[in-house]
Protein backbone atom coordinates (compact mmCIF):
# COMPACT_ATOMS: atom_id res chain seq x y z
CA UNK A 1 0.00 0.00 0.00
CA UNK A 2 1.02 3.28 -0.73
CA UNK A 3 1.78 5.64 1.90
CA UNK A 4 0.86 9.40 2.30
CA UNK A 5 3.18 12.12 1.70
CA UNK A 6 3.37 15.51 3.81
CA UNK A 7 2.06 17.85 2.34
CA UNK A 8 4.84 20.01 0.09
CA UNK A 9 3.31 23.36 0.52
CA UNK A 10 0.44 23.21 -2.00
CA UNK A 11 -2.43 23.12 0.62
CA UNK A 12 -4.72 19.54 1.45
CA UNK A 13 -8.25 21.57 2.36
CA UNK A 14 -10.48 23.33 -0.34
CA UNK A 15 -13.60 25.26 -0.29
CA UNK A 16 -13.91 24.03 -3.96
CA UNK A 17 -12.59 21.35 -6.23
CA UNK A 18 -9.33 22.68 -7.08
CA UNK A 19 -7.32 22.90 -10.94
CA UNK A 20 -3.99 21.81 -11.60
CA UNK A 21 -1.09 22.38 -9.80
CA UNK A 22 1.66 23.40 -11.88
CA UNK A 23 0.96 24.79 -15.21
CA UNK A 24 2.63 23.72 -18.46
CA UNK A 25 5.42 26.53 -18.11
CA UNK A 26 6.71 24.84 -14.37
CA UNK A 27 4.88 27.86 -12.90
CA UNK A 28 2.26 27.23 -9.85
CA UNK A 29 -1.70 27.95 -10.78
CA UNK A 30 -1.91 30.65 -8.35
CA UNK A 31 -3.55 33.82 -8.44
CA UNK A 32 -3.41 37.38 -6.00
CA UNK A 33 -6.60 37.96 -4.98
CA UNK A 34 -5.69 41.78 -5.61
CA UNK A 35 -2.44 43.69 -6.00
CA UNK A 36 -0.48 44.37 -2.96
CA UNK A 37 2.30 46.58 -3.31
CA UNK A 38 4.41 45.06 -0.56
CA UNK A 39 4.59 41.60 -2.70
CA UNK A 40 6.09 43.68 -5.75
CA UNK A 41 9.75 43.42 -6.74
CA UNK A 42 10.97 45.26 -10.11
CA UNK A 43 13.87 43.61 -10.42
CA UNK A 44 12.44 40.19 -10.19
CA UNK A 45 9.61 40.93 -12.25
CA UNK A 46 11.81 42.65 -15.20
CA UNK A 47 14.25 39.23 -14.65
CA UNK A 48 11.18 36.63 -15.20
CA UNK A 49 8.76 38.15 -18.00
CA UNK A 50 9.74 37.55 -21.43
CA UNK A 51 12.42 39.41 -23.86
CA UNK A 52 9.63 41.13 -25.72
CA UNK A 53 8.26 42.29 -22.79
CA UNK A 54 11.50 43.54 -21.26
CA UNK A 55 12.71 45.48 -24.24
CA UNK A 56 9.13 47.26 -24.25
CA UNK A 57 8.94 48.11 -21.13
CA UNK A 58 12.62 49.55 -21.46
CA UNK A 59 11.25 51.55 -24.68
CA UNK A 60 7.93 52.84 -22.87
CA UNK A 61 10.02 54.09 -20.34
CA UNK A 62 12.58 55.53 -22.44
CA UNK A 63 9.46 57.25 -24.62
CA UNK A 64 7.64 58.26 -21.58
CA UNK A 65 11.01 60.38 -19.46
CA UNK A 66 12.11 61.90 -23.20
CA UNK A 67 8.50 63.43 -23.30
CA UNK A 68 8.30 64.65 -19.64
CA UNK A 69 11.69 66.33 -20.01
CA UNK A 70 10.99 67.96 -23.07
CA UNK A 71 7.64 69.15 -21.80
CA UNK A 72 9.78 70.75 -19.41
CA UNK A 73 12.27 72.48 -21.94
CA UNK A 74 9.15 73.53 -23.84
CA UNK A 75 8.02 75.37 -21.02
CA UNK A 76 10.86 77.15 -20.46
CA UNK A 77 10.37 79.33 -23.70
CA UNK A 78 11.88 79.70 -27.14
CA UNK A 79 15.11 81.02 -25.48
CA UNK A 80 15.49 77.97 -22.81
CA UNK A 81 17.22 75.87 -26.12
CA UNK A 82 19.97 77.60 -28.68
CA UNK A 83 20.41 76.27 -31.76
CA UNK A 84 23.45 76.61 -34.20
CA UNK A 85 21.16 76.42 -37.27
CA UNK A 86 19.29 79.46 -37.51
CA UNK A 87 17.23 77.68 -40.19
CA UNK A 88 16.30 74.46 -38.67
CA UNK A 89 12.78 73.59 -39.60
CA UNK A 90 11.48 71.64 -36.67
CA UNK A 91 8.68 72.26 -34.27
CA UNK A 92 9.43 73.42 -30.83
CA UNK A 93 7.98 70.38 -29.15
CA UNK A 94 10.24 68.01 -31.20
CA UNK A 95 13.24 70.31 -31.06
CA UNK A 96 12.55 69.58 -27.04
CA UNK A 97 12.81 65.80 -27.92
CA UNK A 98 15.30 65.57 -29.79
CA UNK A 99 17.49 67.71 -27.86
CA UNK A 100 15.86 65.52 -24.65
CA UNK A 101 16.99 62.27 -26.45
CA UNK A 102 20.70 63.38 -27.21
CA UNK A 103 21.37 64.54 -23.69
CA UNK A 104 19.68 61.06 -21.99
CA UNK A 105 21.93 58.76 -24.71
CA UNK A 106 25.19 61.67 -23.99
CA UNK A 107 25.12 61.40 -28.07
CA UNK A 108 25.35 65.56 -27.81
CA UNK A 109 25.19 66.55 -31.94
CA UNK A 110 26.12 70.29 -31.03
CA UNK A 111 22.83 71.66 -33.51
CA UNK A 112 20.91 72.26 -30.13
CA UNK A 113 22.67 73.59 -26.71
CA UNK A 114 20.74 74.45 -23.37
CA UNK A 115 21.19 78.39 -22.47
CA UNK A 116 20.61 79.95 -19.19
CA UNK A 117 20.95 78.37 -15.58
CA UNK A 118 17.77 76.93 -15.63
CA UNK A 119 18.21 74.95 -18.92
CA UNK A 120 21.57 74.01 -18.20
CA UNK A 121 20.78 72.46 -14.61
CA UNK A 122 17.97 70.80 -15.81
CA UNK A 123 20.29 69.21 -19.17
CA UNK A 124 22.58 68.18 -16.30
CA UNK A 125 19.86 66.35 -14.13
CA UNK A 126 18.57 64.84 -17.30
CA UNK A 127 22.32 63.46 -18.13
CA UNK A 128 22.27 62.02 -14.97
CA UNK A 129 19.38 60.48 -15.03
CA UNK A 130 20.17 58.89 -18.32
CA UNK A 131 23.56 57.44 -17.48
CA UNK A 132 21.98 56.23 -14.01
CA UNK A 133 19.36 54.64 -16.10
CA UNK A 134 21.15 52.86 -18.98
CA UNK A 135 23.77 51.26 -15.82
CA UNK A 136 20.28 50.24 -13.93
CA UNK A 137 19.34 48.85 -17.84
CA UNK A 138 22.53 47.22 -18.62
CA UNK A 139 22.67 45.29 -14.82
CA UNK A 140 18.67 43.83 -15.70
CA UNK A 141 19.93 42.38 -19.10
CA UNK A 142 23.24 40.74 -17.56
CA UNK A 143 20.99 39.58 -15.12
CA UNK A 144 18.85 38.31 -17.34
CA UNK A 145 21.72 36.15 -19.74
CA UNK A 146 23.50 35.14 -16.45
CA UNK A 147 20.55 34.10 -14.64
CA UNK A 148 21.14 29.89 -13.73
CA UNK A 149 18.28 28.19 -15.54
CA UNK A 150 17.05 24.91 -16.95
CA UNK A 151 16.01 24.08 -19.96
CA UNK A 152 14.53 20.48 -19.77
CA UNK A 153 12.00 19.21 -22.32
CA UNK A 154 9.54 16.69 -21.35
CA UNK A 155 7.66 13.88 -23.34
CA UNK A 156 4.09 16.12 -23.94
CA UNK A 157 2.57 12.66 -22.75
CA UNK A 158 3.56 10.14 -20.18
CA UNK A 159 2.89 6.50 -21.05
CA UNK A 160 2.04 3.27 -18.87
CA UNK A 161 4.02 0.35 -20.29
CA UNK A 162 4.29 -3.12 -19.52
CA UNK A 163 7.12 -3.99 -17.39
CA UNK A 164 8.90 -6.10 -15.91
CA UNK A 165 7.42 -9.15 -13.50
CA UNK A 166 4.65 -9.39 -15.38
CA UNK A 167 3.53 -5.51 -14.08
CA UNK A 168 3.07 -2.23 -15.58
CA UNK A 169 4.76 1.13 -15.08
CA UNK A 170 4.22 4.62 -15.75
CA UNK A 171 7.13 6.56 -18.01
CA UNK A 172 8.04 9.52 -18.71
CA UNK A 173 11.21 11.32 -20.84
CA UNK A 174 13.28 14.03 -20.28
CA UNK A 175 16.37 15.83 -21.91
CA UNK A 176 18.61 18.81 -21.84
CA UNK A 177 17.39 21.27 -24.53
CA UNK A 178 21.10 23.06 -23.97
CA UNK A 179 24.56 21.90 -25.50
CA UNK A 180 25.88 22.54 -22.34
CA UNK A 181 26.64 19.55 -19.95
CA UNK A 182 24.37 18.98 -16.72
CA UNK A 183 25.57 16.70 -14.02
CA UNK A 184 24.41 15.22 -10.61
CA UNK A 185 20.30 14.79 -11.96
CA UNK A 186 17.83 14.31 -9.25
CA UNK A 187 14.60 13.78 -10.11
CA UNK A 188 11.58 13.55 -7.45
CA UNK A 189 7.98 12.63 -8.54
CA UNK A 190 4.57 13.35 -6.55
CA UNK A 191 1.56 12.39 -7.25
CA UNK A 192 -1.93 14.46 -6.02
CA UNK A 193 -5.27 13.87 -6.51
CA UNK A 194 -8.46 15.50 -4.76
CA UNK A 195 -10.88 13.27 -2.58
CA UNK A 196 -14.37 14.87 -1.22
CA UNK A 197 -14.96 14.41 2.45
CA UNK A 198 -18.31 16.27 3.86
CA UNK A 199 -17.91 19.97 2.41
CA UNK A 200 -14.42 20.15 1.73
CA UNK A 201 -12.43 18.30 -0.82
CA UNK A 202 -9.30 17.06 0.49
CA UNK A 203 -5.79 16.93 -1.74
CA UNK A 204 -3.91 13.85 -0.95
CA UNK A 205 -0.01 13.34 -1.67
CA UNK A 206 1.94 10.45 -2.25
CA UNK A 207 5.42 10.04 -3.80
CA UNK A 208 6.17 7.92 -6.58
CA UNK A 209 9.35 5.96 -6.33
CA UNK A 210 11.40 4.98 -9.05
CA UNK A 211 13.84 3.02 -10.38
CA UNK A 212 16.20 5.35 -10.87
CA UNK A 213 15.71 9.07 -8.88
CA UNK A 214 19.45 10.31 -10.30
CA UNK A 215 22.03 9.84 -13.45
CA UNK A 216 25.37 11.22 -13.26
CA UNK A 217 25.30 13.22 -16.81
CA UNK A 218 21.85 14.25 -19.38
CA UNK A 219 23.51 14.10 -22.57
CA UNK A 220 21.39 12.14 -24.17
CA UNK A 221 17.38 11.46 -22.65
CA UNK A 222 16.35 10.24 -19.69
CA UNK A 223 13.71 7.24 -19.56
CA UNK A 224 12.36 7.73 -15.77
CA UNK A 225 10.25 4.92 -14.53
CA UNK A 226 8.14 4.04 -11.84
CA UNK A 227 6.99 0.78 -11.40
CA UNK A 228 3.16 0.03 -10.80
CA UNK A 229 3.24 -2.23 -7.44
CA UNK A 230 1.83 -3.20 -4.12
CA UNK A 231 3.80 0.00 -3.01
CA UNK A 232 2.70 2.04 -6.02
CA UNK A 233 -0.40 4.62 -5.79
CA UNK A 234 -1.41 3.64 -9.01
CA UNK A 235 -1.57 0.07 -7.95
CA UNK A 236 -5.11 -1.35 -9.77
CA UNK A 237 -6.23 2.12 -10.89
CA UNK A 238 -7.67 2.74 -14.18
CA UNK A 239 -8.24 5.35 -16.52
CA UNK A 240 -11.73 5.92 -15.02
CA UNK A 241 -10.68 6.03 -11.88
CA UNK A 242 -7.99 8.51 -13.05
CA UNK A 243 -10.78 11.22 -14.28
CA UNK A 244 -12.73 11.41 -11.30
CA UNK A 245 -9.77 11.65 -8.66
CA UNK A 246 -8.19 14.78 -10.96
CA UNK A 247 -5.06 13.05 -10.57
CA UNK A 248 -1.44 14.95 -11.63
CA UNK A 249 2.21 14.08 -11.32
CA UNK A 250 4.30 16.38 -10.36
CA UNK A 251 7.73 16.50 -11.38
CA UNK A 252 11.08 18.03 -9.91
CA UNK A 253 14.27 17.66 -12.25
CA UNK A 254 17.55 19.15 -10.26
CA UNK A 255 21.11 19.29 -11.60
CA UNK A 256 24.31 21.14 -11.80
CA UNK A 257 25.07 23.06 -15.09
CA UNK A 258 28.09 23.08 -15.78
CA UNK A 259 27.90 26.29 -17.91
CA UNK A 260 26.50 28.13 -15.37
CA UNK A 261 28.41 26.43 -12.43
CA UNK A 262 25.55 26.46 -10.39
CA UNK A 263 22.42 24.25 -9.26
CA UNK A 264 19.76 24.30 -11.53
CA UNK A 265 15.82 23.52 -11.73
CA UNK A 266 12.73 22.91 -13.84
CA UNK A 267 9.10 21.89 -12.96
CA UNK A 268 6.59 19.66 -14.60
CA UNK A 269 3.16 18.10 -14.30
CA UNK A 270 1.23 15.89 -15.76
CA UNK A 271 -2.71 15.33 -15.66
CA UNK A 272 -4.86 12.23 -16.13
CA UNK A 273 -5.38 12.94 -20.00
CA UNK A 274 -1.88 13.59 -20.66
CA UNK A 275 -1.01 9.26 -19.32
CA UNK A 276 -1.70 6.88 -22.28
CA UNK A 277 -2.61 3.75 -21.70
CA UNK A 278 -0.57 0.88 -23.38
CA UNK A 279 2.12 2.60 -24.89
CA UNK A 280 5.92 2.18 -25.06
CA UNK A 281 8.19 4.83 -26.57
CA UNK A 282 9.97 4.44 -29.40
CA UNK A 283 14.25 5.21 -29.80
CA UNK A 284 14.30 9.23 -29.24
CA UNK A 285 18.86 8.70 -30.75
CA UNK A 286 20.98 6.50 -32.99
CA UNK A 287 24.50 5.30 -33.05
CA UNK A 288 26.42 6.76 -36.49
CA UNK A 289 28.97 4.53 -38.39
CA UNK A 290 31.67 6.50 -35.97
CA UNK A 291 30.18 5.34 -33.68
CA UNK A 292 28.76 9.03 -32.21
CA UNK A 293 25.25 9.00 -30.78
CA UNK A 294 22.72 11.69 -32.30
CA UNK A 295 19.99 12.52 -30.26
CA UNK A 296 16.89 14.03 -31.71
CA UNK A 297 15.19 15.80 -29.82
CA UNK A 298 11.59 15.89 -31.38
CA UNK A 299 11.46 11.75 -30.97
CA UNK A 300 11.55 12.82 -26.89
CA UNK A 301 7.82 11.62 -27.08
CA UNK A 302 7.37 9.47 -29.54
CA UNK A 303 5.69 6.32 -28.76
CA UNK A 304 3.67 3.09 -30.02
CA UNK A 305 0.75 1.21 -28.77
CA UNK A 306 1.24 -2.03 -26.97
CA UNK A 307 -0.49 -4.30 -24.55
CA UNK A 308 -0.20 -4.27 -20.92
CA UNK A 309 -0.16 -6.49 -18.40
CA UNK A 310 -3.48 -6.97 -16.63
CA UNK A 311 -4.07 -5.13 -14.11
CA UNK A 312 -4.69 -6.07 -10.50
CA UNK A 313 -7.90 -4.84 -8.67
CA UNK A 314 -7.47 -2.65 -5.92
CA UNK A 315 -8.88 0.37 -4.15
CA UNK A 316 -7.66 3.77 -3.77
CA UNK A 317 -5.48 4.25 -1.04
CA UNK A 318 -6.63 5.07 2.35
CA UNK A 319 -5.19 7.72 3.62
Amino acid sequence: MAKQAIDPGIGEKFNARSGRVLNKDGTFNVEQARFDFRRLHVFQYLIRISWFEFYLILFIAFVIANIAFACVYLALGPNGLKSADAAMDITPFWRCAFFSVHTMTTVGYGNLYPAGYTANILAGIEAMTGLLGFSIATGMVYGRFSRPTAKIIYSSQAIVTPHTNHTNALMFRIANLRSGVMMDIEASVLLTYIEKKGELFIRRYYNMELERSTVSYLPLSWTLVHPINEQSPLYGKNVEEHKHMMLEILVTIKGFDETYGDNVHSRYSYLYEDIVWGAKFLPSFHVQNDGAAVLDIDKIGSYEKTELHKPTEHHIPAS
